[in-house]
């Protein structure tokens, strides 16, 4: 696999694993189980859409400028 690909879908992923963790939690503590689902629905979306993301070529010329200049 691609370094590159992994660094960039990386943060989704985690987000998906969290998503499954309060999933799993929320089935624990029945007494909360709405909050933690809600919580996991919204690590999914954010996932999703961290997943979908597509730079452009200016933005990784841009973030390539600013890494260098750190």
């Amino acid at each position: 696999m691609n370094m590159e690909w992994i660094a960039q879908k990386g943060t989704s992923l985690m987000a998906f694993i969290v998503g499954l963790g309060f999933i799993g939690v929320g089935l624990l503590y029945r007494q909360y189980m709405y909050f933690f689902f809600l919580i996991a629905i919204i690590a999914f979306v954010y996932g999703y859409r961290q997943f979908k993301k597509r730079d452009t070529p200016f933005e990784k010329r841009e973030r390539e400028l600013r890494r260098k200049t750190m």
